[in-house]
């Protein structure tokens, strides 16, 4: 699985960088010059690149995967972050399908347990906000989760559900 360690400090400035993305031609390699272009000249919004390839829109060297692509497709872009980020926070869906749905103190608690006391709790609370954040900029009601076996997940829907002598019963 995986475990994205990846953090930025401006967690409101997500969906700028997104939206800035989708406004960009597409670089040979995402650099901190690109970033600097797109106006983001802080040095804490270099912190998104790392995020960008953890998500698998750059490879190591910044260089733009087939993830990155499909994102510029405006109408399924916040559903292409939905599948990075369940990619790269694999262990923390493992433990909860819906973990987008979580409180940032419940995304923090999970992390912690997750990663065993390898990391300090002001770099998990970044995390924590960062995933949430990416989470919110994201759309995941088409994103269906995955199993281990690569197989989409099914997840009952509360209206599916009816009463029958008390007891309920998922169809």
């Amino acid at each position: 699985m995986a475990l994205s360690e990846s953090y930025t400090q401006k967690f409101n400035a997500v969906p700028a960088y997104f939206d800035a993305l989708l406004d960009a031609k597409p670089p040979e390699r995402f650099s901190v010059k690109f970033l600097e272009n797109l106006g983001f000249t802080s040095t804490n919004d270099r912190l998104f690149i790392n995020i960008l390839k953890d998500l698998g829109f750059l490879n190591r060297d910044g260089g733009p995967q087939p993830r990155y692509f499909e994102f510029l497709d405006r109408t399924r872009s916040k559903q292409v972050v939905a599948t990075g980020i369940r990619e790269a926070f694999g262990d923390l869906f493992a433990l909860n399908i819906r973990a987008n749905e979580l409180s940032v103190e419940d995304v923090r608690n999970k992390l912690r347990t997750l990663y065993a006391g390898k990391k300090t709790d002001v770099v998990i609370d970044r995390v924590a906000k960062t995933f949430k954040a990416l989470c919110e900029y994201a759309d995941f009601s088409a994103s269906s989760p995955l199993l281990t076996d690569g197989s989409a997940a099914t997840v009952p829907d509360d209206r599916e559900r009816t009463s029958t002598n008390s007891d309920a019963v998922i169809r």
